[in-house]
């Protein structure tokens, strides 16, 4: 059997889908699912290893959530780690932008508050957030259940609630008074002019834009026309590439478009955690206007069940806030069913 300290790199290669030397990715993950089985190989082993299972699923999840993160909302998005009990402190830029500015972050009982600022820094609050999973012991037993499954959705799970909570608070800072017409379009159906003007003001006040939106509000965007003549829209040929090979558009005249990850909250696959009616229209290369931290360690515990199953909980403090001063914009799509629910439950 394996050290903990190798059990540990193992899980962060798997993670990672990287492989050490003298492995193959598909390796890794057996090599990790078969150390995990042996320490799982009777209910007392998973109780003798318990705490060292879960830190080796604690340190894979908080090495690797803020960098998931990053890869895909780092261009425009400050992310920062601190310590439990430490507040993440953020800068700003002062200047001509300074009377328009305002903060839009996660209160009390998951309200959103809106204020202004008048001082070059500001903390952004991280609130628990936390899921469980129930894992059938004869399961595990007979392998079909593992704790390499538990690692990865517990991975996932905290990495959604990141874009869950940075969806929220962009679509209520957008519920602030002042906030410019130009700065928001709504439509029945995709307009490629209206996104386009979204982009235009955008770009008034940054080096380039980044378009941020869901799967189904990228599908949704369609074939591209040029002006208001009355030609039948077509997809650029760079357009029919990416559909051919990624199944969506990658562009939109020149603005990347960046996909968030949607998932489904509900065994039906009828709720999903992120409203695919928006899509929003961000600065990139400027100062970022989406301010994330990650407080402290992720938690983990168990509850054993009446049934012989176990609860395994994990909870993680996630904080998002939006840094405003009409650089950036929002598009809403009615056409698109709004589908989304309570990530959390409530």
């Amino acid at each position: 059997m394996a050290t903990i300290k190798e059990i540990k790199e193992l899980a962060l290669h798997a993670a990672r889908g990287t492989a050490p030397e003298n492995f193959s990715n598909e390796n890794v993950n057996d090599a990790l699912r078969d150390e995990l089985r042996a320490m799982c190989s009777s209910i007392n082993e998973f109780k003798r290893n318990q705490y060292d299972i879960f830190d080796i699923i604690i340190e894979t999840v908080d090495n690797v959530v803020p960098q998931k993160v990053i890869d895909r909302i780092g261009m425009f998005a400050e992310v920062k780690t601190v310590g439990h009990g430490q507040k993440a402190m953020f800068k700003r830029k002062v200047g001509k932008n300074r009377a328009k500015q305002f903060l839009t972050q996660v209160g009390l009982s998951g309200v959103y508050e809106t204020f202004r600022l008048d001082t070059e820094t500001f903390t952004v609050e991280a609130h628990a957030i936390g899921g469980a999973g129930t894992i059938d012991f004869d399961r595990m037993l007979d392998g079909s259940e593992d704790m390499a499954d538990v690692m990865e959705i517990v991975t996932e799970g905290l990495t959604d609630s990141v874009f869950y909570e940075v969806e929220k608070a962009l679509i209520a800072a957008y519920s602030a008074s002042g906030v410019p017409e130009a700065n928001r379009k709504e439509d029945n159906a995709f307009n490629a002019k209206n996104m386009q003007s979204l982009v235009n003001v955008v770009r008034a006040y940054a080096r380039g834009a980044v378009i941020f939106a869901c799967p189904e509000f990228v599908a949704a965007m369609g074939p591209d026309q040029i002006g208001d003549i009355a030609y039948k829209a077509v997809y650029s040929p760079k357009d029919i590439e990416d559909i051919a090979n990624t199944g969506y558009i990658k562009m939109f005249r020149g603005t990347p478009i960046v996909q968030m990850p949607q998932s489904f909250i509900d065994e039906n696959n009828d709720k999903t955690a992120l409203n695919p009616q928006y899509a929003f229209v961000l600065p990139a290369g400027d100062e970022k206007v989406v301010k994330v931290v990650l407080e402290g360690d992720t938690q983990m515990w168990t509850r054993d069940n009446r049934d012989r199953s176990i609860e395994i909980n994990a909870e993680k403090k996630i904080g998002a806030a939006i840094l405003t001063y009409h650089n950036w914009a929002i598009y809403k799509n009615k056409a698109i069913a709004d589908t989304s629910a309570s990530l959390y439950g409530f």
